[in-house]
């Protein structure tokens, strides 16, 4: 054991829980979790679906309260009534979603709420400054404090977002899928932040569903399957494909590609430009898409992907240039038309977009289709060909639930994003609009989907993916687009480059 494994086992516990139990309803989400994150540790909590993480956060943050058992902070039970009571006890949590306040500079965001005071009462903006930068410092980071909110880096902000919870007192980090969209560069700055607070004494709980990344920093791993612990034990000695069975109790392999046979162009973009309020500036962007390939586009969040989904969707009007499908000119058709004339499209959004989460499953498989005569018949639904339908599709894409008639909501997401890609493959599209497919989707989840998404391809079909997960899109795509503020920057063929590279030109360089 290495000199820094030995001083990491005599630190004693932070954080953890003993026995904690919470139920809704008749779903039990954590069951008798027993768990302990030493001080001056990362320690991984990694789980599937419906595995329990989220609730167990919730209740180590006091967003909840166990119906059984107790948080333990330093070894003694304490019992939280609201994430403040979690605060004072040097626990904070950065979320998925940020919560930076646009308008307001990075420093204005660190201090907001814990402003420093001098006389009077006024805020001592040079104190401010001064802590802001010895933080930056403590942590190895650097950040232009003067940026607003909306003009800084992302992987800025994220910074930003665990060294406030630093600043008002916090030495718990709970990081809920931090890298998620981030470059390969910033990801790489974002691990060695977590190893310079680690070694500054702070605990980090690591959530991710990026093996690599766990492995590369946990110090312990805790294993989460349908609520309860699987295993809590030292990262040394794991790899990926063990801690991936351990999460869905079997082993889990990712479907190989197959070499692309591309061949008519099916969907051109044309010198497109983005119009709409707020649009990223696109200035000529051309992008081919052949029939049997899988294009990937890659960028950081924010760069003209949101663009890039609207043009072709037809939810966004083209300021300029053209969009052919077939062919065809759509720049002015509506996203009706462009379904009829073969686009499918994989919401980013299932929860508020790609599905009625209220509506069974089986009228959702039938939503956009419900007009077409193996459905309809004189303006009046045929039930008994819709339930023999959403039988096969759900056979057809294994999608585990008690019934078509069950509604969608009762699904694991995985399940969901199965339900939405099961009715946008119906009919034979020509192109695959898939965005951010596997979002929310544990490790079995995405491998049935990405199983789903080559099999189209195989089959002829075009598919223009966009994916904030770098190894999705160096995994499935036969061409990978890097962009950077609506400009191509680079265009790989698959295996013709490092992610490192790639994430290079994510950032802005363009490719040789």
């Amino acid at each position: 054991m290495s000199e820094m494994k030995q001083a990491d086992a005599a630190r004693g516990p932070r954080l953890g829980g003993q026995g904690l139990s919470k139920s809704f309803g008749p779903l039990m989400a954590n069951d008798r979790i027993d768990f302990v994150a030493r001080r001056g540790t990362i320690h991984a909590i990694v789980g599937g679906n419906g595995a329990g993480k989220s609730t167990l956060m919730n209740i180590l943050q006091g967003l909840l309260t166990p119906d059984a058992g107790t948080v333990l902070v330093n070894g003694a039970p304490v019992a939280f009534r609201s994430p403040n009571d979690a605060i004072r006890a040097g626990i904070g949590m950065v979320h998925q979603e940020f919560t930076l306040i646009p308008g307001l500079t990075l420093l204005e965001n660190l201090i907001l709420g814990a402003e420093p005071r001098r006389g009077l009462g006024a805020i001592d903006r040079q104190a401010a400054e001064a802590r802001a930068a010895a933080l930056a410092e403590l942590a190895g980071v650097r950040i232009d404090w003067s940026l607003t909110e909306e003009d800084a880096p992302v992987h800025m902000r994220q910074a930003v977002e665990i060294l406030r919870l630093i600043y008002r007192g916090a030495d718990v980090l709970i990081l809920d899928e931090p890298t998620a969209v981030l470059a390969p560069p910033q990801i790489r700055e974002l691990l060695a932040l977590m190893r310079n607070l680690r070694e500054k004494g702070n605990t980090i709980l690591f959530i991710s569903h990026k093996l690599d990344e766990v492995l590369a920093v946990a110090d312990e791993v805790t294993v989460l399957r349908s609520g309860r612990v699987v295993v809590s034990r030292p990262a040394e000695g794991l790899d990926k494909a063990e801690l991936a069975r351990l999460m869905t109790g079997e082993p889990v392999e990712a479907p190989t590609a197959k070499p692309a046979l591309p061949g008519a162009a099916v969907l051109e973009l044309d010198r497109i430009g983005a119009g709409g309020e707020g649009a990223v500036a696109f200035q000529d962007f051309s992008l081919t898409l052949r029939a049997g390939e899988i294009v990937g586009i890659a960028g950081v969040a924010g760069n003209g992907q949101d663009e890039i989904v609207g043009l072709v969707s037809g939810m966004m009007p083209a300021a300029r240039g053209a969009i052919r499908l077939a062919g065809q000119d759509i720049t002015r058709h509506s996203t009706r038309e462009r379904r009829a004339l073969g686009l499918a499209y994989l919401s980013p959004d299932r929860k508020k977009e790609g599905l009625c989460l209220d509506a069974s499953i089986a009228d959702n498989l039938i939503a956009s289709h419900q007009h077409k005569p193996r459905f309809a018949a004189q303006g009046f639904l045929k039930p008994r060909a819709i339930a023999d339908f959403a039988a096969e599709r759900v056979a057809a894409f294994e999608i585990k639930c008690a019934s078509p008639r069950q509604p969608v909501r009762a699904l694991s997401g995985g399940n969901q994003q199965k339900v939405a890609m099961a009715r946008e493959l119906y009919d034979n599209p020509r192109v695959l609009l898939a965005c951010q497919p596997t979002r929310g989707v544990d490790i079995r989840g995405i491998a049935a989907i990405h199983e789903e998404i080559l099999g189209f391809r195989d089959s002829g079909g075009a598919v223009l993916l966009i994916s904030e997960e770098l190894e999705e899109l160096v995994q499935l795509s036969d061409r990978i687009v890097t962009i950077y503020s609506g400009r191509i920057t680079g265009e790989f063929p698959r295996g013709g480059a490092g992610m490192e590279r790639i994430g290079r030109t994510m950032l802005g360089e363009v490719a040789a």
